[in-house]
């Protein structure tokens, strides 16, 4: 207890303001209810229902989703970051319910991206700094967007690692050492696990960040260290792509096996979400969709509080030339990620294939929340030099969770066990099918309904195969995540159909022993060949080369974290006990 007490009191009274502050942007979450309504707020709770049903069908490494595409099932968590979803999980087997579990897993996601943001500040502008930054980064309002309008769990988790992340590689640039390398990597690999589009469009600017600090450290240090720096910057980089080689590489390497054409065209497509300059000015607050040119129902703001702050800072702060070179990188950089938000930046992205991921201009709204948070804290930059019992950055900081109140209010709903059942997913689907619901390769034909909607409806456990060719019936033993397990009786050789989407790692026994499968048209659902008689046939999702040699890199990776962080003294001392 005593150190835990001497830990408590070793907190800067700044980092205890602002979480004390943040309270006032995660408060809602703890009211009853939900905020279903908001525009992904199903998908956060059938997604964890999916991936709950998955974890428990005895895989550590979620990869398909048993009940989406109409009951088809579909490989969500190969192409979907899935840590957000571990933390959401790990609430979930403490006993929360899912949509608690969710709720839960955003308060800790603002809690955290507050520290996180801190830390960072205090690094680079002292702790008057860190304090305002953090607060500006908690109320930021496309933070809060992510949260309350758009209910995006996984981009709102991301928020944690973007000033973790440069961080770490301040660490790394200016300190070295084999801790600073492991931790960055392992950090960087948090970013790149939680959220596929932040990692993407964050990744250039830490790039620009890290270039930044190697040039100031080549013409104070020389260009030799710098170069030395250079080299541990870009190994702390690989090491965090190699820790999540388990999701990047299939991620990466399987996108062939399904029609992504379908979610980075049509409503996904970037062309239709650029934003123009009067809304990122506009103090205008929706809970909305974002539709094309103007026709907008949801913020896209900067933020008044962080272009004010930004603004004064560069206004009263032009003179202290210690900060010159931050301040002025996070302003180029905020005007940078602003042009890419317009529509005249539409040549650059077509110019680039892989910003089609991105999906949403307006989603590098994520990347000025933290420029804009930190150019803000530079006008509390030298805030440390003075002690004051209420210093004028807590003041501001004050000014800034009480000025965004209102922006923290969802539209509250009630709570829903239908939600947090199999059916919630179909039922989603059912909408617009073409819009929602996933196909692979091998689906010839957009699917509109299933034989397996009505039964998902009625609350009833899904009939998952059937005899396609010959006769006899089938009987459903065992559904689990990633599982299916059926009783043939056939009374003539039977060619049997699971209305299972054919997708590469599925393999199926009958009596044990492996059998082929191959898709079925138009839908490319798996079918088999089963002999006269009664056979137990079993399918179960497993790996492919390309997904073993993802957990190859990260098991690989993690033991290179694992060396960099044991102690050099200690590894030695170990080696030379066993040479006596």
């Amino acid at each position: 207890m005593r150190h835990v007490r001497t830990f408590f009191q070793q907190i800067d009274r700044e980092l205890w303001w602002a979480l004390a502050l943040s309270i006032f942007a995660w408060m809602p979450l703890l009211a009853p209810g939900y905020f279903f309504q908001a525009h992904d707020a199903p998908h956060t709770v059938f997604f964890l229902h999916a991936f709950d049903k998955t974890l428990r069908d005895g895989y550590l490494i979620p990869r398909w989703a048993a009940d989406f595409a109409l009951g088809y099932g579909y490989p969500l968590f190969i192409f979907y970051a899935p840590l957000a979803y571990y933390a959401a999980e790990a609430f979930h087997l403490l006993g929360a319910g899912l949509t608690a579990a969710v709720k839960l897993t955003y308060i800790a996601g603002f809690i955290l991206s507050t520290v996180s943001m801190y830390f960072l500040g205090r690094r680079l502008f002292g702790r008057s700094a860190g304090l305002l930054a953090s607060v500006l980064y908690t109320y930021v309002p496309y933070h809060l967007v992510d949260v309350y309008v758009r209910c995006d769990l996984a981009e709102s988790f991301a928020y944690i690692f973007l000033p973790l992340t440069l961080l770490a590689m301040l660490d790394v640039v200016e300190r070295g050492g084999r801790r600073a390398v492991a931790l960055a990597g392992l950090v960087y690999a948090g970013l790149l696990l939680t959220h596929n589009g932040t990692a993407l469009i964050f990744t250039p600017l830490l790039a620009g960040c890290v270039l930044l600090l190697l040039f100031r450290q080549g013409v104070t240090e020389g260009w030799g260290c710098a170069g030395r720096s250079a080299g541990l910057a870009l190994a702390a980089g690989l090491l965090g792509i190699g820790v999540s080689g388990f999701f990047l590489l299939p991620a990466l390497l399987e996108r062939g096996y399904i029609v992504q054409e379908q979610w980075v065209q049509g409503s996904f497509g970037y062309d239709k979400h650029f934003v123009f300059a009067g809304q990122l000015l506009s103090s205008f607050w929706g809970y909305g969709y974002a539709g094309e040119g103007l026709a907008d129902e949801m913020p896209f703001q900067l933020g008044l509080f962080p272009l004010f702050l930004s603004i004064a800072a560069l206004t009263l702060r032009w003179h202290l030339p210690r900060w010159r070179a931050d301040r002025n990188f996070f302003l180029a950089a905020t005007g940078v990620v602003v042009l890419f938000m317009l529509p005249l930046s539409a040549p650059l992205w077509k110019a680039v294939p892989l910003a089609a991921l991105v999906q949403f201009p307006w989603r590098l709204l994520i990347l000025t929340a933290v420029t804009l948070s930190l150019l803000g804290a530079t006008l509390a930059a030298d805030g440390d030099d003075v002690q004051y019992e209420i210093s004028p950055a807590m003041v501001l900081a004050v000014a800034v969770a009480a000025g965004s109140f209102a922006y923290t209010l969802p539209q509250y709903t009630p709570y829903s066990a239908r939600a947090e059942s199999d059916a919630a997913v179909v039922e989603f689907e059912l909408v617009y099918p073409p819009d929602r619901t996933g196909m692979t390769a091998w689906t010839k034909e957009q699917p509109m309904t299933s034989p397996l909607v009505p039964q998902y409806l009625a609350g009833e456990p899904p009939t998952k195969a059937h005899i396609l060719e010959g006769q006899g019936s089938v009987e459903t033993r065992y559904l689990g995540g990633a599982t299916v397990e059926v009783l043939v009786r056939a009374e003539t050789p039977a060619t049997l159909e699971l209305y299972t989407y054919y997708f590469p790692g599925w393999q199926a026994t009958v009596d044990g022993n492996p059998v082929a499968i191959w898709p079925t048209e138009p839908y490319g659902l798996i079918a088999l060949q089963v002999p006269a008689g009664e056979h137990v046939v079993r399918l179960r999702f497993g790996d492919t080369p390309v997904r073993l040699a993802g957990k190859a890199v990260s098991l690989i990776s993690l033991l290179a974290v694992g060396m960099l962080l044991w102690p050099v003294r200690q590894r030695m001392a170990g080696m030379g006990a066993g040479n006596d």
